[in-house]
């Protein structure tokens, strides 16, 4: 486990991450990263107005935002990661503002 975490933290080191519930991802690692380097769909504030401020489902922002459907058989971290992404370069100017 330890020579996985210190490959994971020397691949992350100063680069920025994104993902849905990055905290489940870290917490998983016991890692911590940076917060200016962390770009959590679940966190951010426009997607979050979408569910009134709770925790939007990366289920429900991709059907609303992408208009496509995700997680509908089992889970796919392949297709989380992908809806993830584009759900970020969708706003990546106004985020990164």
């Amino acid at each position: 486990f330890l020579d996985v975490q210190k490959e994971v933290a020397d691949l992350l080191k100063d680069k920025i991450v994104v993902g849905h519930a990055l905290q489940h991802d870290f917490g998983a690692l016991l890692l911590d990263h940076p917060y200016k380097l962390v770009r959590d769909t679940s966190h951010y504030k426009p997607f979050r107005k979408i569910t009134n401020g709770r925790t939007p489902s990366l289920k429900k922002l991709t059907k609303v935002i992408l208009g496509l459907d995700v997680q509908g058989g089992e889970h796919s971290s392949v297709e989380d990661a992908q809806a993830t992404m584009l759900l970020y370069r969708k706003v990546r100017n106004e985020w990164e503002k």
